[in-house]
């Protein structure tokens, strides 16, 4: 298994070590069910779902609580009131929100390596369908994106911008 050799928080993903880079601001707690918008794309992109995640910390400390995968999804379009009042869709552009939807992944030791610890999915053979994603390491999220076409609803989003704030839901299932 390669190792890194400067700090920071790594997926391990057939057999290949990439650093992923953190989202801006802290992680909401998992029971906010959308983010704040996310306008940035994805620093990394993995080939396969079937990863693991490698944290190199000074102080070598991880509460594995608060540990875990968070979905990212696509707002795919926005409801808005163009200048005449009338409700209209448009194309959301560049914009994700992190999902209160997670994966579990279990924390352990790199053996050597008092530093490291290993974040593992709790299911043996479990894999992350294609989308975007964040593993959250105390408070911070370290985004990537598994290649492939997105199958998984819970990767889009719609959002109904209104007075009193923005809204969102599911995506309708493609017809």
């Amino acid at each position: 298994m390669p190792l890194p050799t400067t700090f920071g928080v790594y997926a391990l993903s057939e057999g290949q070590l990439q650093e992923l880079k953190s989202v801006p601001g802290k992680i909401p707690d998992r029971r906010v069910a959308i983010s704040a918008a996310i306008t940035t794309p994805s620093a990394t992109t993995l080939t396969s779902g079937d990863v693991r995640f490698i944290v190199f910390r000074p102080d070598g400390g991880v509460d594995a609580s608060g540990t875990e995968v968070r979905v990212v999804a696509k707002v795919w379009r926005a409801m808005g009131v163009d200048a005449t009042g009338k409700a209209s869709m448009v194309n959301a552009g560049d914009s994700w929100v992190i999902r209160s939807m997670s994966f579990a992944y279990k924390v352990g030791p790199v053996e050597d390596q008092p530093r490291m610890l290993l974040l593992q999915p709790e299911q043996d053979g479990f894999t992350l369908a294609p989308g975007r994603y964040i593993v959250v390491v105390k408070g911070i999220g370290y985004d990537f994106t598994v290649a492939g076409t997105i199958t998984d609803p819970n990767q889009c989003v719609e959002r109904i911008n209104a007075t009193n704030g923005a809204f969102y839901s599911p995506c309708p299932p493609p017809r």
